[in-house]
């Protein structure tokens, strides 16, 4: 008797607890999903601006300098942080170059420039053709229209035949063909004209890399990145080292006292931005500082890759330091419009509606329950996580900013 009433008693017990483990979980599922799903804002007025956020790279007035001769480094005259004046002599190489390397250069030299001068020969030729066939066109021409003038003016001395009509019109025809063809012929000579120079040039550039050269600064600047020592091997810029090397520069001369930044943008952003505008830029390499920068210059050319176009806008940095340097990665935010005491609310508040956007506000209804209803709104700007509402909201609304889709609230 007494294992039958601790069982009763055992079953009652275990019956409270699961009725009591139901009634907890009911009220944190009831209450938790009511607290989860409704989260509200009060509508208020504010301060928006709108921005660009890109991200590009420092960029530095920079001249490479290579090396015109192949050989060895045998003398040096500058060194990294040094100003320089455009003339100024940098290093000394004398020539590697075999003397049947030099032979071969300056022979194909000398024929590149034989090429030229054929070239030109040509062309004059082409030219005295063309001419000539301009004239004969225009005294065919000439005949025909005497012979026109002749058809519907009949006072002439001459009469024109079926056939000596048709000769006439055939004779001007194909004058017109030959002066096409000589035409074609003239703008091939100069074509050819063209690539011989080209040829000459880079035939005159191969040559000279055989001789011993004095290499001198093309523009003034500071010297940096300079990578050779005396006695180093250096190679003539536009020669293959091996199949996977090409030549390096010998050194950088770039104008450090002034900076730009660029950055891509999209054909959206394109339309947004202005010169002045003003920036923030941050860069990965230098933490806790927030550098000032001023919209300068914006390309009205894209680039296309992908089929996706970008243009390119240049930013002048007003507080620049010396922590900053050539291709660094900045990351660069651009204030396009700002306007202040507007309707401002979350972006997440936005839901679409109706084709467009809307928002979920807290009303009460005929029954007085309270019940969120979409409105349609008009936006304005955009920030990263606000927007402006021109049209639909007043101040003191309440609306939710829940992901889910309230039709009411209690």
């Amino acid at each position: 008797m007494k294992k039958i009433t601790s069982f009763v008693k055992k079953r009652k017990i275990l019956s409270i607890v699961v009725v009591i483990i139901l009634i907890v979980a009911v009220w944190f599922i009831f209450f938790n999903k009511k607290a989860t799903q409704i989260e509200t804002y009060t509508v208020k007025k504010g301060n928006i601006t709108e921005t660009i956020m890109g991200t590009g790279n420092v960029q530095a007035a920079q001249v490479s300098v290579y090396s015109t001769s192949n050989g060895v480094v045998q003398e040096l005259y500058v060194k990294n942080g040094d100003s320089v004046q455009a003339g100024q002599e940098l290093f000394k190489v004398k020539s590697t170059s075999t003397d049947q390397e030099i032979a071969t250069a300056y022979a194909n030299y000398l024929t590149a420039l034989n090429n030229l001068k054929k070239s030109q020969q040509d062309k004059e030729s082409a030219y005295a053709q063309l001419l000539s066939n301009k004239k004969t066109l225009t005294d065919a021409k000439g005949d025909l229209k005497y012979q026109k003038n002749h058809d519907e003016n009949p006072k002439t001395n001459k009469d024109y035949t079926s056939s000596e009509k048709k000769s006439l019109r055939q004779d001007v025809d194909a004058k017109e063909s030959s002066l096409n063809a000589s035409q074609e012929k003239y703008d091939d000579a100069q074509t050819a004209i063209s690539a011989s120079q080209a040829s000459v040039k880079a035939s005159k550039l191969s040559y000279d890399a055989t001789q011993n050269a004095t290499i001198k600064a093309q523009v003034a600047g500071t010297v940096s990145n300079l990578s050779v020592r005396v006695g180093d091997v250096v190679y003539f810029s536009d020669i293959t080292v091996t199949s996977t090397t090409i030549a390096s520069p010998v050194l950088v001369i770039g104008d450090l006292s002034g900076y730009s930044v660029k950055i891509g943008i999209n054909e959206m952003e394109r339309s947004k931005i202005a010169l002045g505008q003003k920036a923030t830029i941050k860069f990965d390499a230098i933490s806790g500082k927030e550098y000032t920068g001023t919209v300068e210059k914006i390309d009205d050319f894209g680039v296309e890759e992908s089929g996706v176009i970008t243009y390119n806008a240049y930013l002048s940095v007003t507080d620049q330091d010396e922590r900053m340097l050539p291709k660094m990665t900045a990351n660069v935010t651009v204030e396009t419009n700002s306007r202040e005491n507007v309707i401002v609310v979350p972006s997440k508040a936005l839901k679409p509606y109706q084709n467009a956007k809307g928002v979920q506000v807290l009303k009460t209804d005929s029954k007085g329950k309270q019940v969120y209803e979409y409105v349609s709104v008009k936006i304005g700007l955009k920030s990263g996580s606000q927007v402006e509402i021109i049209s639909g909201l007043e101040e003191g609304m309440i609306i939710s900013l829940s992901d889910a889709t309230i039709t009411s609230a209690k």
